[in-house]
């Protein structure tokens, strides 16, 4: 890894922003802003067929041939946390020129990433640097990090591992079982609750500041309300029941 360039490192500082960008960001994909979910294989999952999904099955699903995309970014899931021996969930992802995931705070998973193509920029504990194809950075738990893709032109695509990853992928099976089932409109869950739960889950990961959970407030009281009534992140329909989904479940 190298330090980067003054240059690099003032884009780097003007592209930092509070967690709770990031957050909503997290709440524009669950809104659908410029998201769209397809399936790069055509392979049936175990358990059911995608009519059988269309048609409400309970057969759980799985990320692995997915990809998603949003806002010109994608990640494809490579291997899941219940395969891998440490937990960790690897995604394939690509980011267009001048994207960014502004500096947050994970409260318990390390964030690994590998440079394939292009150049990333990134901030772990204020340290800046640039990474090149084959390079590596580790964002630890409860420090402070951030990436950007310094580019005007060019793509930076990168390997990421996040540990442990369980949860982020049931995360992501609900929302695909959400669309399995008809209970969305497009990508967009059709119950605000389900809406506000998801994004509290997001929220969850991160450490927040005072002023951040000030702003996010009235959808962290949603989703409080959400729960009560049994709307939940992940659900044994979906996830099966070796993952974090808890009873007294609904999703309608």
């Amino acid at each position: 890894m190298k330090r980067a360039k003054p240059q690099a490192r003032l884009a780097g500082q003007s592209r930092r922003r509070p967690a709770v960008l990031l957050m909503l960001v997290g709440v524009a994909f669950l809104c659908g802003v410029g998201v769209a979910i397809r399936r790069r294989s055509r392979t049936a999952p175990a358990g059911g067929g995608e009519g059988e999904g269309r048609q409400g099955s309970s057969a759980t699903v799985t990320l692995l041939g997915h990809e998603f995309s949003f806002s010109g970014h994608t990640f494809r899931v490579l291997e899941s946390a219940r395969d891998t021996d440490d937990g960790s969930l690897r995604f394939d992802y690509s980011a267009p020129p001048r994207a960014n995931v502004s500096e947050h705070v994970h409260r318990f998973q390390e964030e690994r990433t590998e440079v394939v193509s292009g150049t990333l920029g990134m901030s772990v504990g204020g340290q800046e640097l640039l990474l090149t194809p084959g390079q590596k950075a580790v964002g630890p738990p409860g420090v402070p990090h951030a990436w950007w893709n310094p580019s005007e032109e060019e793509e930076v695509r990168f390997v990421s591992e996040i540990r442990p990853g369980l949860e982020v992928e049931t995360f992501f099976e609900t929302l695909l079982g959400l669309s399995r089932d008809g209970k969305t409109i497009g990508p967009i869950p059709r119950n605000p609750l389900q809406i506000a739960v998801l994004a509290d889950e997001i929220a969850s990961w991160l450490v927040l500041r005072t002023v951040e959970k000030v702003f996010f407030a009235p959808v962290a009281a949603l989703a409080f309300v959400g729960k009560v009534l049994g709307y939940r992140a992940s659900y044994l329909k979906y996830s099966g029941p070796n993952d974090t989904a808890r009873t007294g479940q609904r999703n309608d």
